[in-house]
């Protein structure tokens, strides 16, 4: 149950013990899997939650959160001290826009000042964060519409889309029926054997190439064939380590 004040929503704690035991075992497994209290679950329900998510919370924050949170709220930007992938490290000015989850993994999804591009950057190497309440966003609406349609935290709407068409066996198709590999998937072709073609519509390898090659060998690459070889050097080298290692 939700209430809303000039755009803000909330939960409605008066009617918390009127609602079904399904949403509210959800609200309160959310809760202590992120290491939070809520008041209102308290004496409603057992101590441990009735259901496990299968998102991990290690990886965040809470303090960082609680202030990202803050800061988009107020429409001000933040700063933190930040070290990326080569181990340099930086200050970083940004303007925020969401919280971003991904394989246990949390993302900070913001505008940059230094370079004016929207980028996420790892809530593990953030640190000394501040917020600048007298420093307002200077986001643009495109920008903000953009960065919302993300699929994941390798899509960009700066890249241009490219579509990737692969082969599953009768198998994976059906769970590909039920679990999309990637939000774009559509059902290219279906075979009498079982077998299907899906399509996907992408901005960078990286959105779908760890999933296909989690499926392999029930799934196969038809297009492009620059994915296709990709993954077939990588298998190669991958079998080539494997012998070396049978010495």
């Amino acid at each position: 149950p939700l209430r809303s004040h000039d755009g803000i929503y909330s939960l409605d704690s008066s009617k918390i013990s009127k609602t079904s035991r399904f949403p509210t075992a959800l609200l309160h497994s959310f809760a202590s899997n992120a290491g939070l209290n809520i008041d209102c679950f308290q004496d409603s329900l057992n101590d441990l939650p009735l259901i496990s998510f299968a998102i991990a919370y290690g990886g965040i924050n809470k303090e960082i959160a609680e202030a990202i949170v803050e800061s988009i709220e107020k429409g001000c930007k933040c700063q933190f001290n930040y070290t990326n992938n080569k181990g340099e490290k930086s200050i970083r000015t940004v303007s925020p826009i969401r919280l971003y989850t991904a394989k246990g993994k949390w993302y900070l999804l913001a505008k940059d000042d230094k370079s004016k591009e929207i980028r996420f950057f790892d809530f593990l190497k953030i640190k000394r964060f501040n917020t600048l309440i007298t420093s307002k966003q200077d986001l643009t609406e495109k920008e903000k519409e953009d960065a919302l349609k993300r699929h994941s935290i390798w899509s960009s709407s700066e890249n241009k889309s490219f579509r990737v068409r692969i082969i599953a066996s009768e198998y994976a198709s059906r769970y590909l029926n039920e679990v999309p590999l990637h939000p774009t998937q559509k059902l290219f072709d279906k075979h009498i054997d079982g077998t299907a073609e899906f399509t996907y519509t992408i901005t960078n390898k990286m959105e779908i190439l760890p999933e296909i090659k989690n499926w392999i060998p029930h799934i196969h690459i038809l297009e492009p064939k620059k994915l296709r070889d990709e993954i077939k050097k990588d298998l190669e080298e991958y079998l080539e380590t494997l012998k070396k290692l049978d010495i």
